[in-house]
């Protein structure tokens, strides 16, 4: 009777396990692991979030900055995961509304898991862009970028997914883990103004803002945790996200360290006709940073290499360079401002040399260069020019006499900026527009800026050509100061259009004279080439503390020219050149805020 009685038990037992397992989601089971998840209470539309994170190292977790649409059941979601088992990888995603995931995976020079870096994404509604220690190293602009439309929240989490194939297994010896985040920012989505982006609040986790941040109380069936709010910890101004096995008590005693552990490296590299910028990923020492002989390239010649404000810019004087060839560079030995410096081994950068203006941009044609334009294409952080936003317009019987009328066979519309990289200097752009579309005054009105500063307001292409005719817009007097020009395009009805864009050059003559405070500092030789004298003419937009060199093509000092303070404005000095033999030279002028240089020729 006895045993009868229980198998009826286990019988009545395997019943109920296999309804509760039948009808019941999985998110009702009270899982092995907890782990620790926030989100924001307001979602945002569009912007850029910055996190400095340190990720945990161990085998099938992934701990994440990621923003999801918590509104709806319609899928909009943007990822940066890094996985505990890759110590040099980080990977981003996108989920459109039909739940189809782009996933890329970035390989890095660092272990993320070893120390705090700064990641971040950049949401428009014209990309989606991800970001290392201030460094762009992914972008999205495809089509499916304009269906992440929705607002989300903003939300990190630390889980265990139970792809072992993704994330590896996960071991109980393991635990505790904890991914750690140092702080916080979002930014609006400003464009034209404050670089594109306006920091709208920061959260150094001093505590935990109620007010702003939920903790979780869910979970998901590919997710081996609950999150638990009690898994979530503020410590010595961290947020930390600590996975346990359930039912343990989440806690971290020891010091969090946060210190610096990883060697500098480059991150980019471009060169605008007679100068070579180098951007490395951190602040770098200057005795090791502007040592050339820790410079390596083929078919160049580098010279006085001089550390930019920030630290983190190298500028050279450099030779040999063949514009739109790109040339492999080669650094070591550069050193960080740790407290015990950590020096970088050899690494290799590839640098692009740019085209020199003038150059015309064909908008619209993507396919074949024409008359040596320089064919459309979107922007990234490996071009040297393209768009940001638009699509193609086929155009035709457009009247436009003269020399660049092919710019009409097609458009860019829609577009928000162009951008184009360029040596530091003045500038004049031609903007060449045409009305094919709207056969009336305010059908298509925008304005345009350019590099932050309002050019053209409510331009209305019909109003000033009528319907089938070119127009040719000049702005004049820009200053290119970081090696970027950046023009955007604000719709106020219709949609912005652009079918080229000529940009030259300014030079300003010797013989100009007068009274007048510059805006930027200027340095020129005069003659240039010259015979024993030169004049070396120089303005200033403020007192400052001026030294004066000239040096040679392997980058020796052939002489100091003058060292002291001078006023704002205009001045010259004579320069003999005697005492040395013939051939190329450089003058450089050096502020405590700026670099300038200029190629001379002496000729006996």
């Amino acid at each position: 009777m006895n045993d009868m009685l229980n198998v009826i038990k286990k019988n009545f037992l395997v019943i109920i396990l296999f309804l509760h397992q039948s009808f019941f989601p999985s998110s009702l089971y009270c899982k092995d692991y907890w782990s620790g998840e926030v989100r924001t209470r307001q979602s945002i539309l569009y912007g850029r979030i910055e996190v400095r994170m340190k990720s945990a190292s161990a085998s099938g977790i992934t701990s994440t900055l990621f923003t999801y649409n918590t509104n709806s059941s319609i899928y909009n979601e943007i990822d940066i995961e890094i996985m505990g088992k890759d110590n040099d990888e980080v990977q981003y995603t996108t989920f459109a509304p039909d739940q189809s995931g782009v996933n890329y995976k970035q390989k890095v020079s660092f272990n993320p898991h070893a120390a705090f870096h700064v990641h971040a994404i950049e949401w428009t509604p014209d990309y989606v862009a991800w970001y290392v220690d201030g460094h762009e190293i992914h972008r999205d602009n495809s089509a499916r970028i304009q269906e992440l439309y929705l607002p989300q929240a903003i939300m990190m989490n630390f889980w265990a997914p139970n792809s072992v194939e993704w994330a590896g297994t996960l071991s109980e010896s393991s635990l505790p883990l904890y991914a750690m985040y140092d702080w916080i920012k979002y930014y609006e989505y400003t464009p034209g103004t404050n670089n594109n982006f306006t920091l709208s609040w920061s959260d150094n986790f001093d505590s935990f803002d109620n007010n702003r941040w939920i903790k979780s109380t869910s979970t998901f069936a590919a997710n081996y945790c609950d999150f638990k709010p009690q898994n979530v910890l503020i410590k010595d101004g961290y947020l930390l996200l600590c996975m346990t096995k359930d039912n343990e008590t989440a806690g971290y005693t020891n010091a969090i360290i946060d210190e610096d552990v990883d060697a500098p490296y480059p991150v980019s590299g471009w060169i605008f006709n007679d100068r070579m910028v180098i951007k490395f990923s951190e602040e770098v020492d200057e005795t090791s940073a502007t040592n050339a002989s820790n410079y390596i390239t083929l078919g160049l010649t580098l010279s006085n290499p001089v550390l930019d404000e920030s630290k983190r810019k190298v500028t050279f004087t450099v030779s040999g360079a063949v514009e739109d060839k790109t040339y492999a560079v080669v650094i070591l030995n550069i050193r960080d401002l740790a407290p015990t410096p950590h020096q970088s081994s050899m690494k290799t950068v590839n640098v692009r040399s740019t085209f020199s203006c003038p150059v015309i941009v064909d908008l619209g044609n993507d396919a074949t260069s024409i008359n040596g334009s320089l064919k459309d294409q979107k922007w990234d952080e490996t071009k040297e020019y393209g768009t940001i936003g638009g699509s193609l317009k086929n155009e035709n019987g457009i009247t436009s006499p003269g020399e660049y009328s092919f710019l009409f066979d097609n458009a860019s519309e829609k577009l928000t900026f162009y951008r184009h990289r360029l040596r530091n200097g003045k500038y004049k752009l031609k903007l060449f527009l045409a009305e094919t579309t709207y056969n009336e005054a305010g059908g298509r009105v925008f304005d345009i800026y350019v590099n932050g500063n309002p050019a053209i307001e409510n331009l209305d292409i019909f109003s000033e050509a009528g319907l089938n005719n070119a127009l040719e817009k000049v702005i004049d007097g820009i200053e290119v100061d970081d090696n970027i020009l950046e023009i955007y395009f604000k719709s106020g009805s219709g949609q912005s259009i652009l079918h080229g864009i000529l940009i030259e050059e300014v030079t300003t003559s010797i013989e100009e004279t007068g009274d007048y405070i510059p805006t930027h500092i200027e340095l020129k030789t005069f003659p240039n080439p010259f015979n024993a004298t030169a004049n070396i003419i120089f303005t200033l937009p403020k007192r400052s503390l001026v030294n004066i060199n000239v040096y040679n093509g392997l980058g020796e000092r052939c002489g100091e020219l003058t060292s002291g303070f001078y006023e704002a404005g205009e001045h010259k000095i004579n320069f003999n050149g005697s005492s040395i033999a013939s051939g190329i030279y450089f003058v450089t002028l050096e502020t405590s805020s700026r670099i300038v240089s200029e190629k001379i020729v002496l000729l006996k």
